[in-house]
């Protein structure tokens, strides 16, 4: 197989360079944000209106940065989970 572009999987240096590929993916986010290899979790306490603005808004800055680096999310493996016993879950 040939490979046109990347890191060859396996390597030292692939990690380190992703890890620097995606240093200012959290730059501008008001919420909090994990990130750990190739996986990227934003979640937050949504009690207000302005709660839910702010993490709309948080969502919009990672597309921005998913479409200026090219690097797309797969979405087949997007979730949102609500926890709590006072949730409005809107199906």
């Amino acid at each position: 197989m040939l490979v046109t572009s990347g890191v060859p999987q396996g390597s030292v240096l692939g990690p380190v360079l992703f890890l620097i590929f995606i240093n200012n993916l959290d730059l501008g986010i008001e919420k909090w944000i994990l990130k750990f290899a190739d996986d990227t979790k934003i979640f937050s306490e949504l009690s207000q209106v302005k709660d839910c603005d702010k993490l709309q808004k948080d969502l919009k800055l990672l597309h921005k940065w998913s479409i200026d680096w090219q690097m797309q999310y797969n979405t087949d493996k997007c979730k949102v989970m609500h926890t709590g016993r006072h949730n409005l879950v809107y199906l």
